[in-house]
């Protein structure tokens, strides 16, 4: 039996040319950073107050987010790729200032992850990131194949 993620995979594109690499990066560090929340100790309070739904469509979000950071990185707008506690804020509008730090402290943890599996991976989902991207079709077919 396949165990659905909570995050879907077509929620990273509209069209069949947005079935690209670095959307396919995207889906996959939302579920990193998704698995990191999950299992972070400080965030148990702050998820309780959330279903598995919503903790899924905000870290969609988030990874949206950090796309345009990524693309800022490679395009020499800025020097690092940079998360900001805007991004958080600007989803939990509840959220306490620490609370947004302490996310976006997981959030870090959870790139870090995926860049390290990055390293070795054969796809170059970042440097071809605008090539098509077969996970998602693989995706569609019944495979889930996330980190």
């Amino acid at each position: 039996m396949r165990i659905e993620p909570p995050i879907k995979a077509s929620w990273f594109y509209v069209f069949e040319s947005e079935k690209i690499k670095i959307n396919w990066f995207c889906y996959e560090y939302a579920c990193t950073f998704y698995d990191h929340i999950r299992k972070s100790t400080k965030l148990k309070k702050w998820c309780s107050k959330r279903s598995d739904l919503q903790i899924a469509e905000f870290c969609a979000y988030f990874a949206k987010r950090m796309k345009q950071a990524v693309l800022d990185k490679l395009a020499g707008i800025t020097d690092v790729t940079t998360a900001d506690e805007e991004y958080i804020a600007d989803y939990c509008h509840e959220n306490t200032h620490r609370q947004n730090i302490v996310v976006l402290s997981v959030a870090m943890q959870a790139w870090d992850e995926l860049l390290s599996i990055c390293e070795v991976c054969p796809n170059r989902c970042i440097s071809e990131r605008n090539e098509k991207s077969e996970f998602f079709v693989r995706y569609e077919k019944g495979g889930y194949l996330g980190v």
